[in-house]
């Protein structure tokens, strides 16, 4: 038992023995004891009721059907479930919210489950609500995923004498119906609720367990957050995380629940022989062994026709490719099994932004982030004529929206020695927010000779009309720079309109993005549609692999790990797939990746200007006549001005 419990909340706990078969001996002398003895019984229900840690022990069992030769085990809370038990008795007892992103396998509904049933076993006049997805989660017969089957099977699995009047007549006892189940003898009742946007509102409860809560519908989710939030002063949260467009990761991170992390390496099973891969001075991975576990292991790897076990360490097929930071056999099973990284984040490692299907490699963009990202060299704000646009030099402001990779020289806080930027072409690309604070309008600039980012502009609070102020602005600045923008929606219209009415020229017109021939039309803007958006993510994407854009920017280059591919091909970020998101102020939303994403625009459209020298063709051949047919379509339309 751990040693930090407190002793007045469990004393007795420390008399069941917690080794499986001392425990099992146990269990069945006191079982023998208490049959003869009927003070001994009650003198037991009284120790039960004063220490959960001890009920649970000592007179709970658990069922893992996986195991084929014993299913059913007696319930032998590891240390960790100790804690964990421990948090949610605390939860209840003073109400407040918890969270539990958790590894499968861990337990977390039986231990949560345990926890309310004891309440309703032993207090007087609590009421509990149990909710899942859909009804047949919360009680069905027969159904080992459902709440209400584990509350019947701890009460199936207990002697007459420690259950409530009726209880032992398990199905047929009057207390117990579809989605109920009252203490007949306490007056505590636990009901079931299948999610609803309605979800226990007008309720009044002791506290509510919603089961794996980012597997809801995303509405759904975000409806029942908001129903049950006034019904109850503790709300328990159980789920392995399923991306970033859901309301359990808005629990976990956005409010003041309790958070307890139910991570595999907790578990004294799955943690044996725990160990790392380190890169040496030649770049290879070398072992590092954080445990001392000694034993026989299951190995599964791909091709193998079945498992085998060998001796850990000394047999041990080591992964040593540095993709997790901590392994371990079991660890390693689990990964062969597994058809993705996705679902290794999302079954195992608690990894909500990888447990999305992500549109950008993860490890990749770290990499990336690794060698060329850092602290921009200067932070301020752009100083213009406020009639006519012209810049007149920048502002040293460590709260400035300006950020550059660059130096500037000059007096009084004011820079406006331009040497870097004298004789080199800029683009700037722009992604427009309503200004309210929910997310940033952003401008990324990129040097068109080098590839690299050299500037980002980026603020919440910027009007569109406002923020294309700014941005012709700093298009003027970087030397008249090429300018492409989001123009999609009410606050690209706004942008566009500024633009326009500036009579600013250098600009991008709409395409037909799928096309191989992009004939340009004479809209100004990139019109971000859905199949648009994937086409400029993938270009994006491409030019990222290649090296051709170079990003410095940390908060950037994270941003792409916020993009997920939905259904369909679809590429959205985490928050925009989630209708029911409220945003936040100053959060990011991908604004700066899809500002990023429009500049690189800039580059593929400059590498094909300066690409375009034609060969020699001879007058009036096949190739001459195509070439002049081209040419007159051209005429046509519009250039793109450099």
């Amino acid at each position: 038992m751990i040693v930090d419990l407190d002793s007045e909340r469990y004393p007795h706990y420390h008399l069941v023995p917690k080794d499986f078969d001392e425990n099992i001996e146990f269990r069945k002398q006191v079982l023998l004891a208490a049959s003869k003895d009927p003070e001994f019984a009650g003198a037991l229900h009284r120790m039960c009721s004063e220490d959960m840690l001890f009920y649970v022990n000592l007179f709970c069992w658990t069922y893992d059907p996986r195991d084929t030769q014993a299913p059913k085990k007696p319930f032998l809370t590891y240390d960790f479930q100790d804690k964990a038990m421990d948090a949610l008795f605390d939860a209840i007892e003073n109400g407040y919210d918890v969270a539990l992103p958790k590894s499968r396998t861990m337990g977390a509904s039986w231990m949560g489950l345990t926890v309310f049933e004891w309440f309703w076993h032993f207090k007087d006049e609590l009421t509990f609500l149990l909710v899942s997805r859909n009804e047949d989660y919360v009680d069905k017969k027969g159904n080992v995923k459902s709440l209400f089957w584990k509350i019947d099977f701890l009460h199936k699995n207990q002697p007459r004498w420690l259950l409530p009047r009726g209880r032992h007549l398990g199905s047929k006892d009057p207390n117990r119906t579809l989605l109920h189940l009252e203490n007949a003898e306490t007056g505590s009742t636990i009901d079931g609720e299948s999610t609803t946007s309605d979800a226990a509102r007008g309720d009044r409860r002791t506290a509510m367990f919603i089961d794996e809560f980012a597997a809801f519908e995303v509405s759904e989710g975000f409806k029942a957050l908001d129903s049950t939030q006034q019904s109850a002063f503790c709300r328990i949260f159980n789920s392995t995380p399923q991306g970033a467009a859901n309301a359990f990761y808005d629990v976990v991170h956005k409010t003041a629940a309790r958070i307890l992390r139910l991570h595999w390496t907790e578990h004294p099973v799955y943690n044996r022989g725990l160990y790392t891969s380190e890169k040496d001075s030649t770049g290879n991975y070398r072992l590092k062994l954080l445990d001392n576990f000694t034993g026989m292991v299951k190995v599964l790897r791909q091709g193998m026709q079945k498992p085998e076990y060998v001796i850990y360490p000394e047999q041990y097929p080591f992964i040593l490719d540095g993709d997790y930071s901590i392994r371990s056999p079991w660890f390693d099973f689990e990964c062969a099994r597994s058809p993705s990284k996705q679902k290794i984040a999302q079954e195992l490692n608690i990894d909500f932004i990888g447990s999305a299907y992500q549109f950008f490699d993860q490890d990749f963009i770290r990499k990336l982030i690794a060698e060329y990202c850092s602290k921009p060299m200067l932070r301020g704000r752009l100083l213009y004529d406020r009639d006519t646009l012209e810049p007149l030099g920048f502002q040293v402001d460590d709260k400035g929206p300006l950020h550059l990779w660059f130096n500037l020289r000059g007096d009084s806080g004011t820079l406006t020695d331009r040497e870097y930027m004298d004789g080199r072409s800029f683009a700037l690309g722009s992604d427009v927010s309503f200004g309210t604070g929910a997310s940033n309008s952003a401008t990324s600039v990129v040097d068109l000779a080098t590839g690299r980012k050299v500037a980002v502009w980026r603020d919440p609070f910027t009007t569109p009309d406002k923020f294309a102020a700014e941005t012709i602005a700093l298009a003027k600045w970087f030397n008249n720079g090429f300018l492409i923008w989001d123009a999609t929606g009410a606050p690209g219209r706004s942008f566009t309109k500024v633009i326009v009415e500036r009579k600013y020229s250098k600009i991008y017109y709409r395409r037909n993005e799928e096309r191989t021939r992009q004939r340009i039309s004479d809209q100004p803007g990139y019109y971000m549609n859905a199949e648009d958006r994937a086409v400029l993510m993938r270009e994006y994407r491409s030019k990222l692999q290649g090296r051709d854009y170079i990003n410095v920017s940390e908060e950037g280059m994270l941003e792409c790990l916020q993009f997920i591919v939905q259904p369909g091909g679809k590429v959205e970020h985490s928050r925009a797939a989630n209708s029911q998101d409220p945003g936040g102020a100053r959060e990011a939303h991908g604004d700066e990746a899809i500002a990023d994403a429009l500049v690189s625009r800039a580059l593929i459209l400059k590498k094909v200007e300066a690409e375009a020298k034609e060969p020699e063709i001879p007058y009036m051949s096949v190739a001459w006549r195509l070439r002049e047919e081209e040419a007159a379509l051209a005429a046509a339309e519009k250039d793109v001005d450099w």
